[in-house]
């Protein structure tokens, strides 16, 4: 294993230093000496030793490079946005895609941000994660916005007013990173790639964005709602569709001699339609009412659950101001005693508040 100024790796040591830096992270020469070889004095761990030229020789021999000192941070904590991103796309996107539409950028996988990701989505069931069901969606059928730029150019050619990209607040940033993870679930994607006509998804996804392009605190049971209402949009036109194609038919048929007996049948089918369509539109009237609904007493509790915080806030701060004034009036009180005792023993100032002179005190 050792020569006089070598170390020759054995083939354990090599596929130990693989996994260690391609799937733990560990770039840094000092750990990864520390790892391979535990049991060498203190000294030896570095770059410079023989031990870590024959680290950086045989991962150099790969095309890796090594850092001279690990810049280790904290683990990084993934918010609920970011979890329920993960969660909902893990099924069609690799977590290096997932990385680069949440943070905007390509993310290394020695990052701490990339660990935590990676983390997470080795949490989620199997059943989850890159399921065979997942895979029959080609993703090059429907392709949803992966980043902030194209999500607002998918915004603005839906919604009138739509958002100034140069002017960004940060509220609409948020609009915009929950609106990506929402046209990232499954159910959104397996829903638009069903409609075979390009018209019908335009349709499906204008609405699902109108709806809920300014609603960044859907529940996922709210967006499967909207995905459904959104449905019910494109169902509503297709039967309008029908109805006029139908209507077409029967002043056709209105113009012909033998065309009453077809005219009775495609009456018929027009009312038929058009109960389907009334009862579409009750439908996406009554669920559109009911999301509103839930979404406000959701809002309203919220706005209470802050407003009694608040209010806590402010009586704890008027109590804290209380206690110093009794304190300090306590203060004031106590050095008023002590002046006054001071006074009273002084006989002259006695005699003085007495009206007494000292003579005639001695003499009566």
């Amino acid at each position: 294993m050792k020569k006089k100024d070598e170390i020759i790796l054995t083939k354990e040591q090599q596929t130990q230093i693989d996994d260690l830096y391609d799937n733990g992270g560990v770039t840094a020469i000092k750990e990864l000496v520390a790892l391979v070889f535990p049991n060498i004095d203190e000294k030896y761990r570095d770059g410079r030793s023989v031990y870590g030229k024959a680290i950086k020789t045989y991962l150099a021999s790969r095309g890796k490079k090594t850092v001279a000192t690990s810049d280790k941070k904290e683990a990084y904590e993934l918010s609920q946005e970011e979890r329920d991103f993960l969660y909902n796309n893990c099924t069609t996107m690799k977590v290096s895609d997932m990385c680069e539409t949440l943070y905007g950028e390509k993310i290394n996988p020695s990052e701490m941000r990339f660990r935590a990701c990676s983390a997470f989505v080795k949490t989620i069931d199997d059943k989850v994660v890159l399921s065979e069901v997942v895979r029959e969606v080609s993703p090059s059928d429907y392709l949803p916005p992966k980043n902030e730029t194209k999500a607002i150019a998918r915004i603005n050619k839906y919604v009138h007013e739509g958002i100034d990209k140069n002017n960004l607040k940060a509220s609409d940033k948020k609009n915009i990173s929950r609106l990506i993870a929402y046209m990232h679930t499954y159910r959104f994607l397996h829903q638009i790639s069903n409609y075979a006509s390009q018209d019908n998804r335009e349709l499906f996804e204008s609405s699902f964005v109108r709806y809920t392009h300014d609603k960044p605190d859907l529940t996922q049971e709210e967006v499967d709602q909207y995905i459904v209402l959104s449905a019910e949009v494109v169902i509503a036109s297709n039967i309008q569709v029908r109805v006029e194609r139908l209507q077409e038919l029967l002043d056709q048929a209105a113009e012909e001699t033998e065309g009453k007996r077809m005219a009775m049948s495609l009456v018929e089918s027009i009312n038929t339609a058009q109960t389907e369509y009334n009862q579409c539109v009750n439908r996406q009237t009554k669920l559109l009412n009911e999301l509103k609904e839930k979404r406000s007493q959701r809002l309203s509790k919220q706005i209470k659950e802050n407003a009694s915080i608040l209010n806590l806030v402010e009586m704890w701060k008027d109590e804290e101001s209380r206690h110093k004034m009794i304190k300090l009036a306590e203060i004031r009180k106590k050095a008023l005693e002590e002046e006054v005792e001071r006074l009273s023993t002084m006989d002259e100032i006695k005699c003085r508040i007495m009206g007494l002179t000292e003579e005639e005190v001695l003499n009566g």
